[in-house]
């Protein structure tokens, strides 16, 4: 798989991509990321990305042309199918199955807003270029100074679903969330050493090695949502 990120700020994800799971799925080549940065597409001298909203809104709002060509060059690298998400407040909401669904993808181009965000003629854009390819998708009802942020956490959510990103395979089958339960489990609560913490002991059912216990006490202690 390999992301794109359109962002003003592309420092922001070095740190990301340079530790733990994700750095290690890159040096596989497993993954790979690049950063497009806007800017590079503006035409005066100074790289205005964005500029005052039309109808005496408050705030500065990105311009659309920039978002745009950026968007475009990202595509221009690519020889097969790719999707664009623009994290953004959304009807369409981020869960597990979100996860699933794009952790097959070849290429995915995220598009990250800034300010009061961008001038809309950027989405009505790539709606209608690639009706089927652009997805707008919030997190939750909620909104964020930058969408760097919420652009990270989708990406983990997708890439620890791709096989040997995790090098457990049963810790992406046995997790909250699942999609064979429609996605209303809570995961079982786990333990480790030492035996006690504050007064507090592991269930000594964990204790045995009775496995046929210890599946039972998982099921048991599972939760089920909505219920």
């Amino acid at each position: 798989m390999k992301i794109f990120f359109i962002s003003i700020f592309p420092e922001i994800f070095q740190n990301f991509l340079d530790v733990s799971l994700i750095k290690k799925a890159i040096d596989k080549q497993i993954l790979q990321f690049e950063t497009i940065n806007p800017r590079q597409f503006c035409t005066d001298k100074h790289q205005k990305i964005d500029d005052e909203i039309y109808g005496w809104w408050a705030g500065m709002l990105m311009m659309a042309k920039p978002i745009i060509d950026a968007v475009d060059f990202a595509i221009s690298k690519i020889q097969w199918d790719f999707q664009i998400i623009f994290p953004s407040p959304s009807t369409q909401i981020r869960d597990q199955k979100f996860a699933h669904s794009y952790s097959k993808c070849e290429n995915i181009i995220f598009v990250c807003g800034r300010y009061e965000w961008i001038d809309y003629r950027f989405e009505q854009y790539f709606a209608q270029k690639y009706p089927d390819k652009f997805k707008k998708i919030s997190l939750w009802k909620f909104v964020t100074l930058w969408w760097e942020l919420p652009t990270m956490t989708m990406v983990e959510s997708m890439v620890r679903l791709i096989p040997w990103v995790i090098q457990e395979e049963i810790s992406r089958q046995d997790e909250s969330y699942q999609i064979s339960q429609n996605m209303e489990n809570l995961e079982y609560p786990q333990y480790t050493r030492p035996q006690e913490v504050q007064w507090f002991t592991v269930p000594q059912v964990l204790l045995n090695w009775n496995h046929k216990e210890i599946q039972k006490r998982k099921q048991e202690n599972s939760k089920q949502l909505f219920q």
